[in-house]
């Protein structure tokens, strides 16, 4: 399972912050363009809380998802916005001024052409399809995505669920394992458990940053989406990437 309901509700409620901060990023490029209208096109849009924030900036948003469970709740959080359950890699790119892929939506490797050559391909498309101006903006992990000894084990507890994760890196940094399980309250007062097992290609920076040159792109790596970013936010081990197309 991937995001399956339980966790893609999680996720909305608890570890949306990110999403919210990329949008903000995402205005601001924009505007600096000059880009206030258009269409944004969200790959891995998961609960629609970009996708949401996008449209009440005045932009025209499609996104896609390959969980189910993260499109209907995409199409609840944002009923302007049309949504589609598939995988980034496939998604119809239209004339837009906006292309994101936030949350690490282009480690996963839930298809099986996940990777860096994957990556080089969607950037050649995103780079035809962006208006002027338009901007590719991603996050990605990278090696070391979980501290130096490239393993943690993590717990939250909510009232209503609990949330175990454990994640390790490969010995040659390429892929992470992500565990997780999950207790969800029931009716009745028992609970249900979820396992979901997610696997991440990782991508050292410099390689996708020459990758996206290569397709024509002017790139700009960050550490973050906002200067003060919410505690969710990686440490290290990871990357924001902004990707303009010249005017």
């Amino acid at each position: 399972m991937f995001y399956g309901p339980d966790q893609a509700r999680i996720h909305h409620d608890a570890f949306g912050s990110l999403a919210r901060e990329a949008a903000g990023a995402l205005v601001g490029l924009l505007h600096a363009a000059g880009l206030t209208r258009g269409t944004v096109v969200d790959l891995g849009c998961g609960s629609g809380i970009l996708a949401a924030a996008m449209c009440d900036a005045g932009y025209d948003v499609t996104g896609v998802d390959i969980s189910p469970a993260m499109v209907e709740l995409a199409r609840a959080t944002a009923p302007r916005a049309t949504f589609r359950v598939g995988s980034l890699l496939d998604a119809p790119l239209p004339r837009c001024v906006a292309v994101t892929a936030i949350g690490e939506a282009l480690n996963y490797a839930t298809d099986e052409r996940a990777g860096r050559e994957a990556v080089r391909s969607l950037a050649a498309r995103v780079y035809d399809a962006l208006e002027p101006g338009g901007v590719f903006l991603f996050d990605v992990a990278t090696p070391g995505r979980h501290g130096p000894d490239r393993r943690r084990a993590v717990f939250h507890r909510h009232d209503t669920w609990c949330l175990g994760m454990h994640a390790e890196e490969s010995e040659d940094g390429t892929t992470l394992d992500r565990r997780i399980t999950i207790f969800t309250r029931a009716d009745g007062g028992t609970y249900r458990r979820t396992d979901e097992h997610h696997v991440l290609r990782l991508y050292e920076p410099d390689p996708l940053a020459a990758l996206l040159r290569d397709a024509g792109f002017d790139v700009d790596v960050r550490d973050r989406y906002v200067d003060d970013p919410a505690p969710t936010t990686p440490p290290g081990g990871w990357h924001v990437f902004v990707a303009r197309k010249p005017t």
